[in-house]
């Protein structure tokens, strides 16, 4: 929309396709989350971008309570420093490459020890299934539940 092109490699479509092959569908989904991006709106209320400040040694920890499915992407933007969205009053020149700004992830899966299973889990409960039952807390018709 902001340049008249398609593109169709994005945060959001990376994801759909990592889980396709699974049996899912852009539908399951969520939003995607950004680590160690800086986006946000300006005074204007226009969005913007910059460039990360992650390290190669920048990480972050996930502790999963269940069975997961995890899809991962890196930004298609790189590290932002590359991104081809210009104000106005910005020099035209050659188009910045932002695959050359692309950084790889590394991802590790740990399983809890036997040994201090029972320590690291000791005050964990299972979670409680949500008692979301739709229409987004309006009231369920009497009769109807």
């Amino acid at each position: 929309m902001l340049t008249g092109a398609s593109y169709d490699y994005h945060c959001h479509s990376n994801l759909v396709r990592a889980v396709l092959p699974h049996g899912l569908t852009e539908f399951d989904v969520h939003d995607v989350l950004n680590v160690f991006q800086v986006t946000g709106l300006d005074s204007q209320g226009r969005y913007f971008m910059e460039a990360s400040p992650a390290t190669k040694d920048s990480f972050i920890t996930f502790f999963a309570e269940q069975d997961l499915l995890c899809a991962l992407s890196t930004c298609p933007g790189g590290d932002l420093s590359a991104w081809g969205w210009h104000q106005a009053d910005e020099t035209e020149g050659d188009k910045p490459d932002m695959k050359s700004t692309c950084r790889p992830i590394r991802v590790e899966v740990f399983e809890i020890k036997e040994e201090v299973r029972g320590e690291v889990l000791r005050d964990w409960k299972r979670p409680e299934r949500s008692g979301y039952k739709g229409m987004h807390g309006m009231k369920i018709p009497t009769g109807e539940e």
